[in-house]
């Protein structure tokens, strides 16, 4: 077995309301019909397809000290106040003046009209967060000004307060390596995942390792479709109601794509209490 990534930087359940909840979240105004999205099991490289630009217009690249490191979704608070959601373990020990978000892009080599920088107010992760084992890999940056909202490349996300349901096909989006040893890709990739009970995790990874009340996984039993490196804290999104809601952030795994080895995630709906009076304090 390969060793285990972290995706770092080198690399309410109840259905409480709250502004990751806004009408408007969750949905793109280039026109892409995200119903279109493959619903079956395609041989592809891990990276998946290049996304339709700006069809994800939540999704953001974390840059540290000038590099891109981990990824995240825009997420609307209350006050005027903007957050993205990541991971944790992207956050750890790091220093809050050195992180620089990146919105409205697609293609990460060029210089494109739709992008803007936004530095960084704040970074918090959640309070049950265990950099050992990953648990509660759940993470909040708050912008240091609103970003231009009402362009067609930038928009905010959803976090879903649903539960999982095994066998959904949802997707995972990044920037990430197209294999365990390549570079991370220029433009945004897409990939469908279909999700697994949480007794099919624990039986694969042992629940010293996968802990149920904050993760979840997704992936297909024999391999080759997954995130990789630098796709730390991207969305897992599964489409419902009408747009997309984000489930889980991409938190860890063993290799790429490898047999019986989905990618986990931290689960954003045993997060969404912890989110939703962050954002809305």
């Amino acid at each position: 077995m390969l060793g285990l990534w972290f995706l770092v930087l080198a690399c309410l359940t109840s259905g409480v309301l709250g502004d990751i909840d806004s009408p408007g979240c969750g949905i793109n105004d280039v026109g892409f019909d995200y119903t279109t999205l493959p619903q079956a099991v395609r041989k592809r490289i891990v990276g998946g397809q290049i996304a339709t630009p700006h069809s994800f217009p939540w999704m953001v690249a974390l840059e540290y000290r000038g590099v891109f490191a981990c990824a995240g979704s825009l997420l609307k608070g209350s006050s005027k106040r903007w957050f993205i959601l990541t991971a944790a373990h992207c956050l750890h020990g790091t220093v809050v003046t050195d992180w620089k978000i990146r919105l409205g892009a697609h293609d990460l080599s060029t210089s494109e009209q739709s992008t803007e920088f936004i530095d960084v107010k704040t970074v918090m992760s959640h309070p049950l967060f265990k950099p050992t084992t990953l648990e509660h890999d759940s993470g909040l940056m708050e912008l240091a000004r609103a970003p231009r909202i009402g362009r067609s490349e930038i928009n905010f996300g959803c976090v879903s307060g649903n539960e999982t349901v095994a066998g959904e096909i949802c997707y995972v989006i990044g920037w990430g390596t197209t294999s365990e040893e390549s570079a991370p890709s220029d433009m945004l990739q897409v990939v469908e995942k279909p999700v697994m009970s949480k007794a099919a995790c624990r039986n694969i990874y042992g629940s010293n390792d996968f802990h149920e009340s904050s993760m979840i996984c997704a992936g297909f039993p024999e391999g080759g479709k997954d995130p990789c490196k630098n796709d730390s804290g991207g969305p897992l999104m599964c489409y419902r109601n009408g747009r997309m809601e984000i489930i889980g952030t991409v938190s860890w795994g063993f290799g790429c794509g490898q047999p019986n080895s989905p990618a986990v995630y931290a689960s954003a709906t045993s997060a969404r209490q912890w989110i939703v009076a962050t954002i809305n304090a």
